[in-house]
């Protein structure tokens, strides 16, 4: 089942690519309470305004704000490592590692706890 979302996700990706405006968000320097446990299939310390923030600046055009898709697919119900591994090497259309280290793995977990 994995590998059927994995490839379903990787199909609709080819359908239109995500690309971000070139803009770096500013590094949390500081997490002000922000910190969450990823519920899900995985359970991180994560900090999850950074993963909203780095999502909506990065990932949103294409998969919706509500994760419903836009020109992109939907990525509601994927797991973490799902997220993670299309973030870190762009399946179908996607540009890869359009977040990296802690972006990329708060991206993931804050995915995850909205579905």
């Amino acid at each position: 089942m994995k590998k059927l979302l994995v490839a379903m996700l990787g199909a609709v990706l080819v359908l239109g690519a995500c690309g971000g405006n070139g803009d770096e968000p500013a590094p949390a320097d500081d997490t002000n309470g922000t910190e969450e446990t990823a519920g899900g299939d995985v359970d991180v310390t994560y900090d999850a305004a950074n993963g909203e923030e780095v999502y909506q600046g990065r990932c949103a055009a294409c998969h919706g704000g509500d994760l419903q898709g836009a020109s992109g697919p939907g990525i509601v119900g994927l797991t973490y490592d799902e997220v993670l591994t299309a973030i870190q090497e762009g399946p179908g259309g996607m540009p890869a590692d359009l977040a990296t280290g802690q972006d990329a793995e708060d991206v993931a977990a804050w995915v995850v706890d909205q579905n």
